[in-house]
């Protein structure tokens, strides 16, 4: 059987729509890996409103994305837009497809296209 070239495939909508099930068997088929784009599960302990499969559910499949943050910590997109985009590439790069799922259409979309976010000052940000 001939390997398929890696693919990127993104599949996003509401919550508990199926997205989770569906990316699951895209990666089981494609021997890829997935990655999260649904901001609530960068979270630690944000499981249950999320959606967030457990562990046990992952069939295996290696996640990314995934509980990265204390509640109390901010998340940006354009540290996601980074850090998914790394992943990707590396993935992608070893021979892996990579299916980025999730609800959070800002990050999607921050993933996908060309989004330039200016640098923030922490002063402004306070007043």
């Amino acid at each position: 059987m001939t390997r398929l070239a890696p693919r990127l495939i993104v599949i996003a909508g509401a919550t508990a729509t199926g997205k989770s099930d569906l990316a699951i068997r895209l990666a089981q088929e494609l021997e890829g890996e997935i990655i999260n784009a649904d901001s609530m599960q960068l979270y630690r302990g944000m499981d249950i409103g999320t959606a967030k499969l457990r562990l046990s559910e992952r069939q295996s499949i290696p996640h990314h994305m995934l509980d990265l943050l204390q509640v109390n910590e901010d998340a940006s997109v354009a540290q996601y837009q980074s850090m998914a985009r790394e992943i990707a590439d590396r993935l992608l790069s070893s021979g892996k497809s990579v299916v980025v799922v999730g609800g959070t259409g800002l990050y999607i979309k921050a993933f996908l296209d060309e989004l330039d976010f200016p640098e923030t000052d922490p002063a402004v940000r306070e007043r």
